[in-house]
């Protein structure tokens, strides 16, 4: 397979028949199949350097919990606006997959009309998710011995390092409540998201493209569309600079915890 795969690319890089245009959407579209075959430096080698590589920025320093930008005082980074039919079905989605994903039970029709009234009375993705995560039956959840395993255990360490720039024995993390830990990793990363809501540039959408890249290809079995999956740090960057902040905060809630849940029960 490795062998088809160099020969297939070298066959249209070094054809010199080939339109420049149709050269560059080959590279596009074989780049992420090559990087997991040979590696990224070989498969820069062949195809070059991607000229629409996404790097991860600084991690800024957290100096306020996460908030809404409401409260921030800057306003919206993002002016995507969607029609009133079309948030409301984007919204009615959203529901019935934050209660799965945080709680792991299916939502009742009158969860789902109420948070539906809360949505449309311009009330926050976050601020759901987070009524949902500090209600009675979230506590205890919290309070049943649900130790989490060695692969919630690494994937936290792993994230809190990588995409919060801190750190955190293994010890802390032996012996705590699953659901504790994904409420708390999920919390912080809402607060660093903040960080980057408040700068200027595009430093956002760069580190939840290359977080997306990373779920989609190390974690790909917890991801459940489309563009979830995508295996570009470029084509999430893109996403999420198209869509309203909320949508944007509200989709990094979900893929925690969607991966979190995943490695429990792996």
């Amino acid at each position: 397979m490795k062998k088809i795969l160099v020969s297939f690319t070298l066959l249209f890089v070094l054809s010199s028949s080939v339109h420049a245009g149709i050269i560059d959407n080959i590279k596009n579209s074989l780049r992420p199949h090559l990087i997991k075959v040979l590696g990224e430096k070989t498969t820069n080698d062949l195809l070059g350097d991607d000229p629409n590589k996404v790097t991860l920025p600084k991690i800024p320093k957290v100096i306020a919990n996460a908030k809404d930008s409401s409260s921030i005082g800057g306003g919206a980074k993002s002016k995507v606006t969607f029609e009133e039919k079309e948030g409301q079905r984007y919204n009615y989605f959203y529901v019935k997959e934050i209660v799965k994903v945080t709680q792991q039970r299916e939502a009742s029709d009158s969860e789902i009309s109420k948070w539906m009234n809360v949505l449309g009375q311009n009330g926050s993705r976050s601020g759901v998710y987070r009524a949902l995560v500090l209600d009675r039956y979230y506590s205890r959840l919290e309070n049943e011995p649900y130790n989490s395993n060695d692969k919630v255990i690494g994937f936290t360490q792993y994230f809190i390092e990588k995409y919060l720039d801190k750190s955190i024995s293994r010890s802390t993390l032996e012996g705590a409540n699953f659901y504790t830990i994904k409420r708390n990793i999920t919390e912080k990363a809402l607060e660093v998201m903040e960080e980057f809501f408040k700068m200027q540039g595009d430093d956002l959408y760069s580190w939840y493209g290359v977080l997306s890249q990373d779920f989609a290809q190390n974690y790909g079995e917890a991801m459940d569309n489309k563009v979830r999956k995508m295996t570009s740090a470029y084509e999430h960057k893109r996403w999420a600079q198209g869509v309203p902040d909320q949508y944007l905060r509200s989709e990094l809630i979900i893929k925690l915890h969607r991966v979190f849940n995943s490695l429990q029960v792996n």
